[in-house]
C-alpha cells in the first residue's frame, strides 16, 4: 500500500510520495521490494498521491520482480486500498504498508501460515491496533485504545485470501471517515484462524520526518548490505567505521570518518571534512571543504558549501546550503527535541534533532537553525537568519 499523502511527513512529502523518501541512499519502497527478491514473481503496488513519480522510478520490474500498479483514486483508508486489488487476486496474498521497513524473516514468518498478521511489542501501544492473542491466534484487535490490555500491536503486515474482500464490503467507515483494514482483520479473525507472528527482527515505522534518521541509524548500524568502495579514497583519509562509496565518488585527503558513512555515485567529499555518526549522502552531491556532518540523511544533488555544521538533520534533493550554516540539534530546555506537526507540538523522542530541509531549499551564508525546525520546498533563507520556527 503506497497511495497515501502522508501529511505528517511534511515538508518532505510536499514534493514526492513517502515511499520515495530515501534512507541509506535508497527509497523506502526499494528497501521493501529487496525483502521479496526470490520470494515472489510479482508485486502489486497500490498508488495514489503522486503516483506517476513511483511509476517513473520503478518501471515495470525491480530486481526480477514484475511490478503492477493499481490506482486508488480517493484515499479512503487502508481497507479501501486493499479493495482496489480485488480483480487482480486469485488466492492468498500478503499486504503490507509501503512506507515502513520490514524484515524478510518476518515476511517469511507470516507466509508460514494460511492467514496471519505481524505483531510487535511497543512501548506505547495507544498509537496502534492492540492485539489479544491466545495460543498464537488473534482473538481481538482494538484500534488505539486509551487503556491497552497489552503492548502487543499489529504493525501493518497481513496474509489474506479472497475472503477478505467480502468482509471489506461490509465494514462501516471509522470515526475518521475511512475504511480501515484493521476493522476487517478483526472480523476475519472471528471466522478464520488468523495467526499472530510476533516479529523476530524489526519493524521501523516512518511516520515523521525524523523517522528517516531513526531508520538510517538502524540500517547503517545493522549492516543492511555489505559496504563497497567503488570510488576513490585519497591518501590521508582517516576511517574509523564502515564506508560505502559509490561509483566515480571521491573523498579527499584530510577528511576524517568516525562512524558509518554511505555515499552514493558521483559525489565529492572535499578535504578536511569531519563525518561522524551514521550518515548517508545521495548521488551527485557535493560536500565542500572543512564541513562537519553528523548523523544526517543527505539526499541526491545536494550542495553544502564550506565551514558548515550539519547535525542530526535531513536535507532534501537539490538543497543548497551556503557556508557557515549551523544546525543546532540539542534540545534547549527538555530532554528530547520537539517539533510542530499539523499545528501540534510533537515530542520527537530524539535527544538530538537538527533541521529538516525539503527539496530545493536555498540557504544563504551563516544561517542558524534551532532544533527540530522544518523548512519547506523552494524556500530561500536570507543570510544570517536565525530560524527559530518552521518556514513552510
Amino acid at each position: 500500500m503506497a497511495a497515501g499523502k502522508s501529511t505528517r511527513t511534511y515538508p518532505l512529502t510536499l514534493t514526492k510520495p513517502k515511499p520515495l523518501l530515501r534512507i541509506a541512499n535508497k527509497p523506502i519502497l526499494a528497501h521493501q521490494l529487496d525483502q521479496f527478491i526470490g520470494l515472489t514473481e510479482e508485486a502489486i503496488i497500490i498508488v495514489g498521491y503522486k503516483s506517476d513519480m513511483i511509476r517513473a522510478y520503478f518501471g515495470e520490474s525491480y530486481q526480477g520482480i514484475r511490478l503492477r500498479y493499481v490506482k486508488q483514486s480517493e484515499q479512503l483508508g487502508t481497507g479501501h486500498a486493499v479493495m482496489q486489488v480485488r480483480n487482480h487476486i486469485l488466492d492468498r496474498f500478503l499486504v503490507m504498508n509501503g512506507d515502513d521497513l520490514y524484515a524478510r524473516q518476518d515476511i517469511e514468518g507470516c507466509l508460514a501460515y494460511p492467514y496471519s498478521l505481524l505483531g510487535m511489542e511497543v512501548e506505547d501501544p495507544r498509537q496502534f491496533g492492540v492485539l489479544t492473542v491466545e495460543d498464537g491466534l488473534v482473538k481481538d484487535l482494538i484500534e488505539k485504545p486509551e487503556h491497552p490490555a497489552s503492548n502487543l500491536t499489529s504493525v501493518g503486515m497481513y496474509v489474506f485470501d479472497r475472503q477478505i474482500f467480502d468482509i471489506l464490503d461490509n465494514i462501516p467507515r471509522s470515526p475518521r471517515g475511512e475504511y480501515e483494514v484493521t476493522d476487517a482483520v478483526k472480523r476475519f479473525a472471528q471466522q478464520a484462524e488468523v495467526h499472530c507472528h510476533v516479529s523476530t527482527a524489526y519493524w521501523i515505522p516512518v511516520g515523521f520526518p525524523w523517522s528517516l534518521l531513526n531508520a538510517n541509524d538502524f540500517l547503517l548500524e545493522q549492516g543492511f548490505e555489505e559496504p563497497h568502495i567503488e570510488g576513490m579514497v585519497e591518501s590521508g583519509v582517516e576511517i574509523e567505521g564502515r564506508l560505502s562509496l559509490g561509483k566515480r565518488s571521491i573523498i579527499r585527503q584530510g577528511t576524517r570518518i568516525h562512524g558509518n558513512l554511505w555515499v552514493g555515485d558521483d559525489c565529492v567529499i572535499s578535504s578536511n571534512c569531519f563525518m561522524t555518526g551514521n550518515t548517508s549522502i545521495g548521488d551527485h552531491s557535493y560536500i565542500a571543504m572543512a564541513n562537519s556532518i553528523k548523523n544526517s540523511v543527505i539526499d541526491q544533488n545536494v550542495r553544502i558549501e564550506p565551514f558548515c555544521n550539519i547535525s542530526h538533520s535531513v536535507v532534501g534533493e537539490y538543497a543548497l546550503v551556503h557556508s557557515g550554516t549551523v544546525t543546532m540539534s540539542a534540545p534547549l530546555a527538555t530532554k528530547t527535541v520537539t517539533s510542530q506537526v499539523k499545528g501540534q507540538i510533537i515530542d520527537s523522542g530524539r535527544e538530538q534533532l537538527g533541521v529538516v530541509l525539503a527539496d530545493h531549499v536555498f540557504m544563504y551564508p551563516h544561517v542558524v537553525t534551532y532544533p527540530g525546525v522544518k523548512i519547506g520546498p523552494n524556500t530561500a533563507v536570507p543570510a544570517g537568519t536565525v530560524v527559530q520556527e518552521d518556514l513552510m
